[in-house]
């Protein structure tokens, strides 16, 4: 079906020849497909109309109680909460995301806990030599350098 005869597809089938534009019937004359569909519709819509009797009508003020009740039933997003079965599956939901990000966060940082930083080595530079051969201290030396580089976290 074609657009021109969707948007005045109802008017038509209402029997209000005064909203629909004369384009309408003339694309009806010249396209077969919409001018078939049309038939159906129209038979589609008698049959509907045969079957309607005064008992099947709704009373006043149907369609507005019903509104009333869906508006009333409206849920907000916190009464999902105190769903018991979701809230349950929230509650150890939350409880199992806490626990893992504690035993990350406790597991994967040493250097955030006091007294874990960078160790630092110093040697005395300031006694004498006299027993000691300057070899040996400069390999201390080396050796304290290279333990503040390896210890070194930022």
């Amino acid at each position: 079906m074609h657009q021109p005869i969707r948007d005045y597809l109802e008017d038509y089938l209402r029997g209000a020849a005064q909203g629909i534009p004369q384009g309408f019937q003339a694309h009806l004359d010249s396209c077969e497909e919409c001018a078939q569909e049309i038939r159906l519709l129209e038979q589609h819509s008698q049959d509907l109309r045969a079957l309607r009797t005064p008992e099947t009508e709704p009373r006043a003020g149907f369609y507005a109680r019903v509104m009333e009740r869906i508006e009333a039933q409206q849920a907000s997003i916190w009464s999902a909460f105190l769903e018991r079965r979701f809230g349950l599956r929230l509650a150890v939901a939350s409880a199992a995301l806490a626990l893992l990000m504690g035993a990350y966060l406790i597991s994967s940082d040493p250097g955030g806990m006091p007294g874990s930083g960078p160790s630092v080595v110093l040697t005395d530079t300031s006694a004498p030599y006299t027993s000691i051969q300057p070899e040996l201290v400069q390999q201390q030396q080396r050796d304290a350098v290279l333990v503040n580089l390896a210890s070194y976290h930022e």
